[in-house]
């Protein structure tokens, strides 16, 4: 049975409230502005899950990713919808290149990692479009292989390895819970990001055209 919601907070405070009062009444309204951003945020997070666990890499880049994309420029929903699209291509890349061992399993919580990421995803989809030359995946390829080298001294740096290997086992892959690492990270994100403005919204005070 799911649990009740819980109700505003609701205090009709009397003429004359001494301090002490009307510091609780504060508290209480402060206590519902927390609970509804949490509840925002666990929607949000729970969005994020669901376009993650069903989607997979496609031929084009979605509309809803910003071009050029700059991460710092990003607002919730653009952020939003670029973690989507970079967690699902960065889960197939590794399992196709076979990269578990070279790429860490934590890459969101690494922003340099994020940054090669993306432009290596960016630069993937533009290979492979339909307006793409025919050597277009070659450069791709000769750009992931020095791509390759750049992980391989974060990977250095950081230490966050699978494991430590003799052979190269082919078969070596991220734990199971690696996906719901990257989603508390991009919701972490999402979090404190802007929220997202109506296009149609005056945000400077003039009159609409």
């Amino acid at each position: 049975m799911a649990a009740d919601t819980p109700k505003p907070f609701a205090f009709q405070l009397p003429d004359n409230a001494p301090p002490d009062m009307q510091a609780i009444a504060l508290l209480g309204e402060g206590l519902d502005t927390l609970r509804a951003a949490v509840a925002e945020l666990a929607a949000g997070y729970d969005d994020l899950r669901g376009r993650v666990d069903s989607q997979q890499p496609g031929r084009r880049q979605p509309a809803t990713v910003p071009v050029p994309l700059r991460w710092q420029d990003l607002d919730r929903v653009q952020a939003s919808n670029t973690w989507v699209w970079l967690i699902n291509w960065v889960g197939w890349v590794v399992a196709r290149y076979q990269l578990a061992e070279e790429l860490p399993r934590c890459w969101p919580k690494h922003p340099p990692l994020v940054e090669e990421l993306t432009a290596l995803c960016a630069a993937w989809y533009a290979a492979y479009g339909d307006d793409a030359s025919a050597d277009a995946p070659l450069l791709w390829h000769e750009r992931l292989a020095r791509a390759r080298i750049r992980l391989h001294d974060w990977d250095d740096a950081t230490r966050c390895r699978n494991g430590t290997h003799s052979d190269r086992r082919i078969e070596l892959n991220w734990p199971s819970t690696w996906r719901l690492d990257a989603l508390e990270t991009a919701e972490d994100d999402l979090a404190g990001r802007r929220p997202a403005v109506d296009p149609g919204t005056d945000t400077d005070g003039g009159d609409q055209p």
